[in-house]
């Protein structure tokens, strides 16, 4: 898997030497599928701690996905945890039993699947060719 981004403390990514807080900053605003790219959308969270030149929206363009694995959350308790962030991280193919852990690795090694965790338990794993992010303003 290639990616144009980096991990960074398991909640956030770089891209381009900037900081993208996406537990803090954005809320996930739903997945959509082709053939065989999946694409995960997050925008803009609104509230004061929002620096003015944040991206809007967030687009992870799964490029060749060829395993897929989800979960859904519980939103009995909190609903409004369905759509914030928790965890982002590359995480070996060989230990998809394991849909709840991360590891402390930027870029992804050559056979790593990639893992979006949600605060409610809702949970995406995808593996593909690239993950291709782009940020617009």
């Amino acid at each position: 898997m290639k990616t144009n981004f980096e991990i960074k403390e398991n909640y956030a990514v770089q891209l381009n030497g900037i900081h993208i807080d996406l537990h803090n900053n954005f809320e996930f605003n739903g997945l959509s599928e082709t053939k065989n790219d999946i694409q995960i959308d997050f925008t803009q969270r609104k509230g004061d701690w929002i620096h003015e030149n944040e991206f809007r929206r967030l687009k992870f363009i799964h490029k060749n996905v060829s395993f897929r694995n989800s979960s859904e959350g519980d939103n009995t308790e909190y609903p409004e945890d369905e759509n914030t962030l928790s965890v982002i991280s590359f995480f070996p193919k060989t230990m998809r039993e394991i849909n709840d852990g991360y590891m402390q690795h930027t870029k992804p090694n050559e056979n790593d699947d990639i893992i979006y965790i949600f605060q409610n338990g809702k949970m995406f794993r995808l593996n593909c060719e690239r993950i291709e992010l782009i940020a617009e303003k």
